[in-house]
């Protein structure tokens, strides 16, 4: 409860102090492989205002998604090409989506220099949800996790136009997100799912652009 308070807390601290910001929009693709999930691709958007130069704030939002598929392939015999017979035994789809307050920094490695050195350190809520259909045992559930998240990114950029950066971050997320929260013999029990890992994010910066 203490850290939904922060972030609530932090992003009304923020808002207040924007109306003689310049807006930016960062969108984003990249890759991402979390400890307890199959790893996979990702899109984000990033929306915020610019502090001076070199410092900004912003709420970013990504979405990830990946399906895992345990397949049988059969040859049929009663087919000259002999093609293969598919049957599809379980399927797997994880979806995750962190909501983040962010800080920013981007700065020229050099005056008049088009290339950028870039960091950023967030705080945020993350939520999960797992489905699973298990075809052989018609077994079909969806199990919804969440729980506090906090990310840091570094990375590069080069300005492709008076006010736009084309940029590569290697960023780690951190976060255990759960569910079923109960109580055994005495003893909290609960479900977690651990979705810490790297990732990677290719994207383009837009000052200007925002709200």
């Amino acid at each position: 409860m203490k850290k939904i308070f922060f972030l609530i807390l932090m992003v009304f601290v923020l808002t207040q102090t924007s109306s003689a910001q310049l807006p930016y929009t960062e969108i984003k693709f990249g890759y991402f492989k979390p400890a307890d999930a199959t790893d996979g691709y990702l899109f984000g958007v990033h929306l915020g205002r610019m502090i001076d130069e070199s410092l900004s704030w912003g709420i970013e939002l990504n979405y990830f998604r990946k399906t895992y598929q345990e397949l049988t392939k059969v040859p049929d015999p009663t087919q000259q090409t002999n093609p293969n017979r598919v049957t599809k035994q379980l399927e797997f789809v994880t979806q995750i989506l962190p909501v983040w307050a962010k800080i920013n920094y981007e700065h020229p490695i050099a005056p008049r220099s088009p290339f950028f050195l870039r960091a950023s350190a967030g705080i945020g809520w993350e939520f999960v949800w797992n489905r699973e259909d298990n075809y052989e045992d018609n077994i079909s559930d969806t199990r919804f996790y969440n729980g506090f998240g906090w990310q840091l990114a570094t990375g590069v950029g080069i300005e492709i136009s008076s006010k736009a950066v084309l940029f590569l971050d290697a960023f780690y997320n951190g976060a255990k997100v759960k569910r079923g929260s109960d109580t055994i013999r005495g003893l909290p029990t609960w479900e977690e799912l651990d979705i810490s890992g790297l990732g990677l994010k290719l994207g383009v910066s837009i000052v200007g652009f925002g709200w």
